[in-house]
């Protein structure tokens, strides 16, 4: 192909020319896919494109290095509104595309909590955040597949508003200038793949759209990261006419969909268009395709679904094995002589299960379950031998890409720039060294094997260079002695297919110095309680907090128990909600609807969970016990019938309209607001004492939203002043981002909050809103290290942070030398 030829004879290593060949089209200065290039001839004209929501102030036009561009001053001196908002009126059909971009440039972003933006769709919105990369002009790319949905959409074809907000974070002014906003991830211009997200569930089965939305995102990353183009579309909009210029239709989670959507995707078969399927088909595609779906099966035990095995030679390309730890499956069968199994499910002893994992007839690929992101490098080979073998014109593209990748690990962007910062870092580690020069011959080999259009085998060996280079990066780090080093571990029980001591020996082993494991919640225990419900798993499991305890006493990890408060939790009984209904003891939004949370008004509640957790302390010898969701759900909490009647004999107040005079600008809002705070205080405060009485020794710490200026009044959240009272030992802002610029700034804020009390952010390496990878996490925890808060913390400690990031950590960062 020309790409390759043109790289050989400029130069083997010429990296700039993948770059430059494969990035996604961003229509540089021409009209394609603009909706605005905010370049208004004065600022009359930009405020009446762009309106102003509570006492925002007006945006402008500017000209910012030489490029016009809008103007958008974010007024928070002197001001009491909690973000600053413009809206831009429009009549938009995104449907066509993955998302849109525009370019930004924030000299200060100190004073922003962070930015969102928001396009209206009929009686709902759309909304995602993002944050600027850098100090100059950066480019933000927005997915529709990150975004989440706020009251009743009516499609991606129907956008009337973008909105641009920024969150108060400081009272400082500052601004922000914004230019050429248009579509990218358009088909038949930068993308030839239809990525269909399934929103009609939000309307015919709620419970899964959450899901549908997830796996969709996973699906749109997974290809970004291969260089590949795609759009997004709704199943409420999909037609035949908007599938034309597509190539390949990916169905991340669609159980089912309008029927319009499937007559679209059946004509689209029919004309010669290519399906890939996850967790099954919808009933009226099978027979278009030549597969149909089997049983539902829901795995016997943990780890029976563990890895997918591909037979020698079924599908160009991809791993022999990819580990993916699925729950459940749905069967899919072939008709007779008309596909082939292309991989089975193995369990977590390596034992084949008898079931298929991934089946092909002529225009389809299904996998029966949805595609995970645990074991992501072997998980991208096998999505790009799925891709690529239904549309193979796509290898050239993603080679080349795959290729111009190598260098991009950590903030660099090239393998020149990347091999210059490991041989600085490394500071003569031969293995660093090793390692480097390994990657480059990797490297080399993919070129060759490009240059001779042996797309498949040039992939595999730029995923070996980009692995050999991961591994001289992590190397070539430096450990820091005395630093506090810790996981959140969100299950109970553990790393999956791992006993407690396995997992706390490769902490261990790999410098680590603390694990906060979640053994209590609201309604239940993990441990024998003689306050809370006690989970029925330990009949067979035992004490969780006893078996974690012997292997952190045995390795010389700390153990910080983590308990989520006044969330009853999903494991909790029935009969404890019902006794806890029937006593008014349970949360209402002010709508009355209710909520499974304690009520933090109620003294029963605030008795339980003082008790609770206090009881840990005193029966364990645990070095820590550690608040989570130590607040209100969110600002409609709580407003049941027992908050007004104690809300008002403590404030001395009548309550003529409720819930009305405490809501927004209601006579009684601030009063209730002091109020709710302090009923999560004094649960904070009573611990604090209680537990130190019990032993001394003990730390006493909190998972913490990261704007307490907000969060304070928001979810009733006042860690500032938790901090200053001394009843915390540390807190853990969760900082979940993936922008390390974003990273920085809140750990700025939240070091001038937290006084003298030390403040260990919260790194989200695999949280809801964040995914990182190894140089990524170096990443932050440098940042940690340039604030000096001596420590961080990460979510989440499961299988893929054990087997893969834990070890790379602990060649380099956290190593214990």
């Amino acid at each position: 192909m020309y790409s390759f030829l043109k790289l050989a004879v400029i130069s083997v290593l010429a990296t700039a020319n993948f770059l430059a060949l494969t990035a996604p089209a961003v229509f540089a200065e021409d009209k394609t896919g603009l909706i605005d290039d905010c370049r208004y001839a004065d600022d009359a004209a930009a405020q009446k494109a762009w309106r102003t929501m509570g006492g925002t102030a007006p945006a402008a036009a500017v000209t910012l290095d030489s490029r016009k561009s809008l103007r958008l001053p974010c007024n928070f001196a002197g001001t009491t509104h909690e973000r600053a908002s413009w809206d831009r009126k429009v009549k938009l059909d995104l449907v066509p595309c993955q998302g849109i971009q525009f370019k930004v440039f924030c000299k200060n972003p100190a004073p922003i909590s962070h930015f969102s933006v928001y396009f209206q769709s009929g009686s709902g919105w759309y909304s995602t955040g993002f944050f600027p990369e850098a100090a100059g002009w950066s480019t933000v790319t927005i997915n529709k597949a990150s975004t989440r949905s706020e009251g009743t959409p009516a499609g991606w074809g129907n956008i009337e508003t973008i909105r641009i907000s920024a969150w108060r974070g400081r009272n400082e002014d500052t601004e922000l200038c914004l230019s050429d906003l248009r579509m990218t991830g358009v088909l038949g211009v930068d993308a030839s793949i239809a990525v269909v997200r399934g929103e009609s569930l939000t309307r015919s089965r709620p419970g899964e759209a959450k899901s549908a939305d997830q796996f969709a995102e996973t699906v749109t990353q997974n290809l970004a990261a291969l260089g590949i183009g795609c759009s997004m579309i709704s199943d409420l909009d999909l037609t035949a006419e908007r599938l034309v210029k597509a190539k390949l239709v990916i169905l991340p989670h669609n159980s089912s969909m309008p029927d319009s959507a499937t007559d679209a995707l059946i004509k689209f078969l029919n004309g010669g268009g290519k399906l890939l399927a996850f967790y099954g088909l919808p009933a009226r595609l099978r027979f278009a395709v030549k597969i149909e779906n089997g049983a539902h099966i829901k795995a016997k035990h943990p780890g029976q679904f563990s890895t997918i095995r591909f037979a020698d030679g079924a599908l160009s390309g991809a791993p022999e094995l990819v580990g993916q730890r699925s729950w459940n499956i749905t069967e899919a069968k072939l008709a007779p002589g008309t596909g082939r199994v292309l991989a089975e499910w193995l369990d977590d002893k390596g034992q084949p299960t008898g079931h298929a994992a991934v089946v092909a007839s002529d225009n389809c690929i299904v996998m029966t379950h949805v595609l995970l992101n645990d074991d992501a490098v072997n998980k991208r080979r096998m999505l790009l031998a799925m891709v690529g073998h239904l549309e193979p014109d796509l290898w050239w593209q993603t080679t080349n890409a795959g290729i111009a990748r190598i260098g991009c690990i950590g903030s660099c962007k090239t393998f020149d720039e990347a091999a210059a910062l490991i041989t600085k870092t490394a500071k003569g580690n031969r293995k660093a060294k090793a390692a480097l020069e390994s990657a480059r011959k990797l490297r080399d080999a993919a070129v060759a094997l490009g240059v001779k259009e042996k797309y498949v085998e040039a992939s595999e060996k730029a995923a070996a260079a980009t692995q050999r280079l991961s591994e001289a990066f992590c190397i070539a780090q430096q450990p820091l002695r005395g630093e506090f080093r810790a996981f959140w571990c969100h299950s109970a029980f553990g790393v999956e297919g791992m006993e407690w001591d396995e997992a706390i020996k490769r902490l261990a082993d790999n410098g680590f110095t603390a694990i906060f494991p979640n053994m209590l919640w609201g309604g239940v225990a993990f441990y024998n309680s003689k306050l809370l419900p006690v989970a029925r798993d330990l009949a067979e499991k035992g004490d969780q907090i006893a078996k974690c305890l012997a292997a952190c006493k045995k390795y010389g990890v700390q153990i910080h128990v983590w308990k989520v408060n006044w969330n009853t939790g999903h494991r909790v009984p029935a009969e404890f909600i019902e006794r806890m209904r029937r006593e008014g003891r349970l949360q209402a939004s002010s709508k009355g609807k209710e909520e499974p949370w304690l009520c933090p008004s109620h003294p029963e509640n605030q008795k339980l969970e003082i008790a609770s957790m206090v009881e840990v302390a005193r029966d364990y010898d645990v070095d820590g016990i550690h608040f989570d969701y130590i607040r209100y759900p969110d600002g409609d909490h709580c407003f049941c019938d027992g908050c007004r009647e104690r809300f008002a004999k403590a404030a001395g107040v009548e309550i003529k309209d409720w819930p009305k005079d405490a809501l927004g600008k209601g006579p009684l809002r601030q009063q209730w607001l002091d109020w709710r705070r302090g009923n999560i205080t004094a649960v904070v405060k009573a611990v604090s004492e209680q537990a130190r009485a019990a032993k001394p020794k003990i730390k006493i710490s909190a998972a913490v939203f990261r704007n307490w200026a907000t969060d304070r009044d928001g979810v009733g959240q006042d860690w500032k002043l938790w901090c200053d009272q001394g009843w915390l030992d540390f807190v853990c802002p969760m900082d979940y981002t993936e922008s390390d610029r974003q990273f920085d700034s809140w750990i700025a804020l939240q070091k001038d909050w937290v006084g003298k009390t030390p403040v260990y952010p919260g790194i989200g390496v695999s949280s809801s809103g964040s995914r990182l990878g190894a140089d990524r996490t170096i990443g932050q925890i440098q940042i940690t290290r340039r604030h000096d808060t001596k420590g961080f913390i990460i979510f989440n400690y499961g299988v893929t942070e054990a087997k893969d990031l834990v070890p790379m950590l602990g060649l380099g960062i956290t190593a214990k030398r």
